[in-house]
């Protein structure tokens, strides 16, 4: 049996579908609110059911209760995370990425789940001006990086903590995930924005990949025992013009055509944040988002491929492209019934 954490997210349903499709048993944690019809409606659109999907609903924070939930697993993947550049979930992030991963990681060493597989983030990785960023380029923490950055890079110290401590560890570091997930939520909610008109495009570049390769790589690079490494993850280097294009493409709706100038992104976030004192309305729109999509971001790394090469693995990512026409094509599915 193996242990999930995240099951119900954008790249934890890829990760339960590929489990159970190769046979696996999964026991899943979730927390009452999590959307389990979402992860079932999911596994039956690839034609799959959760006859060895088992639930288990708790809470990361509590250490009994992993200790108990983990027993006679095998493996955990560890992907439940919060994801946010809010300033006012600085302190959830710090509670859920690095302290839960301690609780984790602390009932792993204690039960005797020696293998846990970490999905991080690019934002855990270092930068350096003028290069691209790739596994072995160190975090520097300063002004420019985000509570979601350093709440990610602590809580890969405490899995590198658990791997001094005897455990089997990899991480996973994908760039942006693109995939069916919750379109109304993190990435996955750029099909929504450009389906209903978007208009605006930022100016800045990312790193893109798709769910179901970061779930594949995670299962494949466990299986073949690649422990002791962090790969990141990242099918191609885009401009975010070009990845909205595309979408537009799929959806029949205009590219969006105005670029969104610094000066711009300044004062939409300044609106966007006194719009919330007023409202009280979270507002979606922060400083940390708006400057993340106006800078270059580059991705250049070749671990995952020559890694599993050694073991005998061909890898090949998913074209973004794609990736967009099947995302686009299950976000259509999901609105024909309305």
């Amino acid at each position: 049996m193996e242990f999930v954490t995240g099951g119900t997210g954008l790249v934890g349903r890829y990760l339960v579908a590929e489990l159970l499709s190769e046979g696996r048993t999964v026991r899943l944690m979730c927390r009452p609110s999590s959307n389990r019809k979402a992860l079932l409606d999911f596994l039956a659109s690839r034609g799959l059911n959760d006859q060895k999907l088992e639930w288990c609903e708790g809470d990361l924070r509590d250490g009994s209760f992993l200790e108990d939930a983990i027993k006679g697993c095998s493996r955990v993947y560890h992907l439940a995370a919060v994801v946010s550049f809010h300033p006012k979930d600085a302190e959830l992030m710090m509670q859920i990425n690095r302290d839960a991963t301690e609780v984790l990681v602390n009932a792993m060493l204690h039960v005797g789940v020696s293998e846990l597989v970490h999905m991080s983030s690019v934002s855990a990785l270092g930068r350096v001006e003028g290069e691209s960023v790739h596994e072995d380029v160190p975090f520097e923490n300063g002004p420019d990086v985000t509570p979601y950055a350093k709440s990610k890079f602590e809580s890969e110290l405490q899995v590198w903590r658990g791997q001094e401590e005897g455990l089997n560890v990899l991480t996973v570091n994908p760039t942006v995930i693109l995939g069916a997930g919750d379109f109304e939520r993190s990435s996955s909610a750029l099909f929504s924005m450009v389906h209903q008109g978007l208009k605006w495009y930022p100016t800045g570049s990312n790193g893109f990949v798709a769910a179901k390769d970061v779930a594949r790589a995670c299962v494949l690079l466990a299986d073949h025992g690649c422990w002791g490494k962090r790969y990141l993850l990242n099918a191609e280097n885009r401009s975010y013009q070009s990845v909205f294009d595309q979408m537009a493409l799929e959806f029949n709706r205009p590219s969006p055509a105005r670029p969104v100038k610094t000066w711009m992104m300044g004062l939409a976030w300044r609106l966007s944040m006194m719009w919330e004192r007023v409202t009280g309305k979270r507002s979606r729109v922060t400083k940390d988002s708006v400057v993340n999509t106006h800078r270059n971001h580059r991705y250049e790394t070749n671990r995952l491929e020559q890694t599993l090469s050694e073991q005998g693995v061909i890898w090949h990512y998913q074209q973004v492209n794609e990736t967009i026409h099947e995302t686009a094509k299950a976000f259509l599915e999901q609105l024909s019934p309305r």
